[in-house]
């Protein structure tokens, strides 16, 4: 099943308990600024949440292809690992919470055009704004 719902960065929205993976996305783009001159990377990470809403551990990079020169390419990098320390613990309800405990997250941060991707529960990617 692939849903085509596009997420987009955004700035910060307010503390709101996240109930369901709508929710969760909108709440990982509203953490994530896109740094210029970055146009083509993207990032994607796994980790997992707990049902408290906090990182269990470290953020595993699993694919990376940064564009640019060194300081984009590295400005790219340190901004969605950013988004990620912003955006933990979150306040998640308890309903919620309990599947979190229970699902791997993998993440994608990416500054291409918009294309169709997979928003499969706890797969979930992140489009730069157009």
């Amino acid at each position: 099943m692939t849903m085509t719902t596009t997420v987009f960065a955004q700035s910060p929205s307010p503390s709101v308990a996240v109930n369901n993976w709508a929710d969760l996305r909108a709440t990982l783009a509203s953490c994530w600024s896109v740094p210029p001159d970055t146009r083509g990377s993207l990032i994607a990470f796994l980790f997992g949440i707990n049902k408290k809403g906090e990182l269990r551990g470290a953020p595993l990079v699993t694919a990376r292809r940064l564009q640019g020169d060194q300081d984009a390419r590295k400005r790219f990098e340190e901004a969605a690992r950013d988004a990620v320390n912003r955006c933990f613990p979150m306040t998640v309800t308890p309903s919620f919470g309990a599947i979190l405990g229970e699902s791997p997250i993998r993440l994608r941060f990416v500054n291409t055009p918009p294309t169709a991707a997979y928003q499969i529960n706890s797969n979930i990617t992140i489009f730069a704004p157009p």
